[in-house]
């Protein structure tokens, strides 16, 4: 083997290891499935109410089997990846969570359980820019489910002199807070991708 060919199969087997650990920490797929959720919970607040909070919770643990059914087709048609099986744990123990502590999900949203999973995800791939972003969601989520961020929106708001005619309060101010977590996981998701594609 000259030298020139052991340099292109030296760089074959670079990009095929680039494109192994992308596939591998690929984060793009459940940072827009669940920015989306979120995006669905802030226009089911405005239309559903309480409803709204049950359909989530049945999505949550949807959303992670629809994640681990994408992760497993890609695993099969590449021949790359361990991923899916984590996400059906996940789906799994979003359904458990729901069971068990049901009347504490329906206070907190989806959010804390969905945060939790994916952190853990993130920890088993070592896949730090996903661990951060569950973190966001969980935290975020979980504040707004007890309307601590809506209080502090509704001090603004009454400080800066609007909506005075009711205390500073407006109706849709949850889901101002639910749909911006939803744009900006999205916008991580499709970053993430970016990033995806441009190592392959």
């Amino acid at each position: 083997m000259d030298s020139i060919s052991a340099h292109e199969l030296l760089n074959d087997v670079g990009h095929v290891r680039q494109r192994a650990r992308g596939d591998r920490r690929a984060t793009s797929v459940p940072l827009i499935i669940f920015g989306a959720l979120a995006l669905v919970d802030a226009l089911l607040r405005t239309m559903a109410g309480p409803i709204g909070n049950i359909v989530l919770l049945l999505l949550a643990p949807a959303s992670f089997a629809v994640i681990a059914l994408h992760y497993r087709r890609r695993e099969i048609a590449m021949g790359v990846g361990s991923r899916a099986q984590t996400y059906a744990v996940a789906a799994v123990a979003t359904v458990v969570a729901f069971l068990l502590f049901l009347s504490v999900l329906l206070l907190l949203g989806m959010y804390v359980v969905v945060g939790v999973g994916l952190l853990v995800i993130a920890l088993t791939q070592r896949n730090l820019y996903l661990g951060v972003w569950a973190v966001v969601y969980g935290v975020v989520g979980g504040l707004e489910g007890l309307s601590l961020i809506s209080n502090r929106l509704y001090g603004a708001a009454n400080g800066l002199g609007l909506f005075r005619t009711s205390d500073g309060y407006f109706s849709w101010s949850s889901s101002l807070i639910y749909g911006t977590l939803g744009l900006m996981l999205i916008g991580a998701g499709l970053y993430a991708r970016r990033r995806e594609v441009a190592s392959t």
